[in-house]
């Protein structure tokens, strides 16, 4: 199969530009509508995003609406309302807990649907609102790119532990962000498809990434599902939030993850089609 962004690619195209109210579509963490409305969404498969014998329902629910929160987060908007579409496998008795979970971040769970299906499957759709949508594509050489927090943590934890998304960081950064993206599928695939939609390239100095306790270098930059937010600062600006920086957008085209020596690493984070 063709690799997650050029299916993404391949489907842009197959739907055509943006058009009538929509002014920033396929291709960003999530949708601008004109009128200031972002909306986005992700699937929670099991079996490929989870573990039901490793977690429970109710922390399934969490991360589904973590997942759809970090990208509203990453576009500088503040949440309205989830809505959320079940696949119930036969014998699964805690669609109410995965709901439960998800009504944990405070934003209202407004409607949604429900199927039967052969695994357990959580699909949400996040809506919120911003006055400065923050996309991927504005980021310039020079500019500086920092992350909100510690990456690694799931890679350590098996990916079970519970995670929070950035919503407060994404609004204040996008005050000065050129350019943002969630963490999801580790800062290795990140950071890249933020350079590419910037027509940049990028330098990340692996050192320098903060790091979950004990969690390897590796894990920092390509774990994946950490949820903290990287963004691109113009070079001399004051981030509103604390941030690390890591590395920073070049007028090359070449993204470059280098070790403590300066030699580049091959790495890469999560790919549902790799």
């Amino acid at each position: 199969m063709l690799p997650e962004d050029a299916l993404v690619s391949a489907i842009a195209r197959a739907v055509g530009p943006p058009s009538g109210g929509v002014v920033l579509g396929i291709g960003d963490d999530a949708a601008v509508l004109d009128d200031g409305t972002v909306a986005s969404t992700d699937v929670l498969v099991e079996g490929v995003h989870f573990d039901l014998a490793r977690m429970t329902a109710r922390d399934v629910g969490h991360r589904a609406g973590t997942a759809n929160l970090s990208d509203l987060a990453a576009m500088g908007a503040r949440p309205v309302a989830l809505l959320a579409a079940f696949g119930i496998p036969a014998g699964f008795e805690d669609a109410a807990e995965v709901a439960a979970g998800m009504s944990e971040h405070g934003v209202p769970v407004a409607g949604g649907d429900l199927s039967r299906a052969p695994v357990l499957v959580v699909a949400v759709t996040a809506i919120g609102r911003a006055e400065r949508p923050v996309r991927r594509s504005g980021g310039r050489p020079g500019d500086v790119l920092v992350v909100t927090g510690p990456l690694g943590g799931q890679a350590v934890a098996g990916y079970t532990g519970r995670v929070a998304p950035r919503t407060e960081e994404g609004c204040a950064l996008a005050a000065v962000a050129t350019a943002m993206i969630d963490l999801s599928d580790g800062l290795a695939t990140d950071v890249a498809r933020l350079a590419r939609a910037s027509g940049t390239g990028a330098v990340v100095e692996l050192e320098r990434l903060p790091r979950a306790p004990g969690a390897t270098v590796d894990q920092a930059a390509a774990g994946g599902e950490d949820y903290e937010l990287l963004a691109a600062l113009p070079r001399g600006s004051e981030a509103p939030v604390p941030v690390t920086a890591v590395g920073r957008l070049t007028a090359e085209p070449d993204v470059l993850l280098l070790d403590a020596a300066g030699a580049p690493r091959a790495l890469r984070g999560w790919d549902h089609f790799g």
